[in-house]
């Protein structure tokens, strides 16, 4: 039976790094995110956006050693219920919920393969006085300091974050059922991930377990900006030294896209926007996908 949680957008991602002097030239001065205001009180937080508004939270180990788990952040449409329907659903690791300084509200859970969800309202709600050094400390005083981005990179939004794992009728009981994403044809070759799909496009991925890991390891996490051209993407991308890893590539629906890691070894993906709304594949209520009735 479907949930009451009605999922608009992507709020933000919460990607772990060892050190902002050393991240924030690849998202700030490579990918060209703007960095901004904290709107929590940890220090070790940098709060950076995409040119829609779409938040990147990165975030450095609180006690100094040990990395944190990356997250997704759903923006929901009613915050009250939203609640009471995570707290009632039985998923582990359900915190209190919380306000931030702006006004955003906010609750984390975990699904059973241990992904770390988050569930907030749009921020904004109330100003604030917030301000930003060149290195996204943020302080209740002083000037706010916007260092522009020398990037020719322009990254729109976030189109969909890959989550990793382990049995998918069980993890579709969270993202079908209770959170009602819509489980949309694939548009890779394989049947190895479901692709689900919010109300503006943007997407969740889960993936199935690889047959072997490579020497990067277990490469199903990651997230994948989106940005309007690709070949101009990959050519600023080579220009500021970072590798590409593999060839570009196209999907079924017309999506380009590559991958690259950052500093700290997670896997970013780069995208277009594809068109899949005339697709003449079909999904089964998991994800299965299927062309010309014949399952990939």
């Amino acid at each position: 039976m479907p949930g009451s949680i009605r999922i608009k957008t992507i709020n933000h991602v919460g990607i772990p790094i060892w050190d902002r002097r050393v991240a924030l030239p690849f998202y700030r001065d490579i990918l060209g995110l703007q960095v901004i205001p904290s709107m929590v009180d940890s220090p070790n937080i940098v709060w950076a956006r995409t040119l829609d508004g779409t938040m990147v939270h990165l975030i450095e180990p609180a006690d100094g050693e040990n990395l944190g788990r990356p997250h997704v952040a759903f923006e929901v449409e009613d915050f009250d219920s939203t609640v009471e329907s995570v707290q009632n659903s039985g998923y582990p690791d359900i915190t209190e919920a919380g306000e931030r300084h702006d006004g955003q509200r906010h609750i984390f859970a975990t699904d059973n393969d241990g992904n770390r969800l988050e569930f907030a309202t749009a921020g904004g709600h109330r100003p604030s006085s917030r301000v930003a050094d060149a290195l996204g400390y943020t302080s209740e005083t002083g000037e706010n300091v916007v260092v522009d981005s020398p990037s020719t990179i322009k990254i729109i939004t976030i189109n969909h974050v890959g989550l990793p794992v382990n049995d998918r009728a069980e993890c579709m009981l969270m993202y079908r059922d209770l959170l009602n994403l819509g489980v949309i044809p694939h548009q890779v070759d394989g049947n190895s991930l479901a692709w689900t799909e919010m109300a503006d496009g943007s997407m969740i991925h889960v993936i199935d377990p690889p047959k072997s890991i490579g020497p990067r390891g277990d490469s199903r996490q990651h997230v994948a900006f989106e940005v309007a051209n690709i070949e101009a993407t990959a050519e600023a991308l080579d220009e500021a030294g970072v590798e590409i890893v593999g060839e570009p590539g196209t999907r079924h629906d017309g999506q380009q896209f590559l991958f690259i890691y950052d500093p700290d070894g997670n896997r970013i993906e780069i995208a277009t926007r594809g068109d899949h709304s005339e697709t003449t594949r079909t999904a089964d209520e998991n994800g299965y996908t299927s062309e010309n009735g014949v399952l990939l």
